[in-house]
């Protein structure tokens, strides 16, 4: 029984590790999209600075791109994934009103 669970224990060390990462991973992407939505929403009312200003608040490490074109603004938030996880990513769009 002993030799069976250490020969074991690796494997489940290994399998829960990735699961933590993945999960932090899924965590990295709603709050991509959370701030991406927010920030969109900044943008419209109060301009791009404003809204730049509130994700870098909100989210250090998070690259911010604001694109806004007559009639809507796309921000877009890219937050880098810790060693090997992609980088995760959220893109909001909202309509300016007349």
């Amino acid at each position: 029984m002993t030799v069976e669970l250490a020969a074991a224990l690796p494997a489940v060390v290994i399998v829960l590790g990735l699961v933590l990462a993945a999960v932090g991973w899924a965590r990295m992407g709603v709050v991509a999209t959370e701030a991406a939505s927010v920030g969109a929403r900044i943008a419209v009312v109060e301009g791009a600075d404003a809204a730049r200003a509130e994700i870098a608040r909100a989210v250090p490490q998070a690259v911010v791109g604001v694109d806004a074109t007559g009639e809507s603004v796309r921000v877009t938030v890219q937050i880098d994934g810790p060693g090997w996880l992609p980088a995760a990513s959220a893109t909001s769009v909202a309509r300016v009103s007349p």
